[in-house]
């Protein structure tokens, strides 16, 4: 447990240096897109890239492909479930769909990979990857489709998305016989390694940027937060360990499944919100408040993972 708390140590300083960086006006709105581009695009892929070089097993090929089920069932599940009960909801449609995103896609790429490399090095890592396809399969299809005034299912986005490209090359790489040359593989870790501090100080930012007044006083928001950081994460936990009862999973497979479920509100959610002006500010207010949550929740999480499995 010392190194769990060794990382939201990290975490903490990160989220801290870059609320203190944005209130000194060192960043600001324009600084965190410029940051977070350079995450999505260059930062990020090296990291998964190089989760590739783990080393061959066939648990960790299951573990794996139990990994992607998890992921389609519950994003299946959840966006249905989601939609039915707030179908009669009293809030205006662009609420509600804000509502319904909100819960189910979680910050799987800013918070979810540097969290699964720290506690379960490349393994965990490669497995966010898995959970991440899933993620993009789901959120550039029906969310965009929610977000957008004129539905469209936008599956070739995926493949537009450099962090799915480079998961689907790192789960290739890992399945291949070869490994790259020890140059390449430290190059591409020196490079990833920036993915936890930039990504806290670009999620610290936001948060400076938010209206504290409007922030507690919103329940929708902590109705959102409620969902996302513990009643989601309990219901996968439990599936998990019944499915445990009559399938073998790895602890680390069975840890990563649950914590990725237990990351806060995904910050595209609030990029897609904006542009297609879909509630922003509900939005923004929603994804920030699971962040502040998600240093207690986050936290318990990956002791009760810990504890259980």
């Amino acid at each position: 447990m010392v190194q769990v708390y060794i990382v939201f140590f990290k975490i903490f300083v990160f989220l801290a240096l870059g609320f203190v960086l944005n209130k000194t006006k060192v960043i600001d709105s324009t600084a965190e897109k410029a940051l977070s581009k350079i995450l999505l695009t260059a930062v990020l892929p090296f990291m998964i890239l190089n989760s590739s070089q783990h080393t061959y097993s066939n648990e960790a090929v299951n573990g794996m492909i139990t990994c992607a089920a998890f992921g389609i069932a519950y994003y299946a599940l959840t966006l249905i479930v989601m939609r039915l009960s707030l179908k009669k909801a009293k809030m205006s449609e662009d609420e509600r769909r804000i509502m319904v995103t909100c819960t189910v896609f979680a910050n799987t790429g800013f918070v979810g990979f540097p969290l699964m490399e720290a506690l379960f090095g490349n393994y965990g890592l490669l497995l966010a990857a898995v959970y991440n396809l899933c993620y993009n399969l789901f959120f550039y299809t029906y969310a965009v489709y929610l977000f957008s005034r004129k539905p469209k299912f936008r599956l070739l986005e995926i493949f537009k998305n450099p962090v799915s490209v480079a998961s689907i090359l790192a789960i290739v790489l890992f399945i291949i016989p070869w490994r790259m040359p020890a140059f390449l593989s430290e190059t591409f870790k020196l490079i990833g390694d920036m993915t936890v501090p930039m990504s806290m100080m670009v999620m610290g930012s936001m948060l400076a940027g938010v209206k504290i007044k409007k922030l507690v006083t919103d329940k929708n928001g902590y109705i959102v937060s409620a969902l996302r950081l513990m009643v989601l994460p309990a219901v996968v936990m439990g599936a998990v360990m019944a499915v445990s009862h009559f399938y073998p999973v790895m602890s680390e497979t069975k840890s990563v499944i649950v914590l990725m479920c237990a990351l806060p509100c995904g910050s595209m959610n609030v990029i897609y919100s904006e542009n297609h002006d879909v509630a922003p500010h509900f939005c923004a207010r929603t994804v920030s408040l699971s962040m502040i949550f998600m240093l207690v929740t986050l936290m318990f999480w990956t002791w009760a993972v810990k504890a259980v499995f």
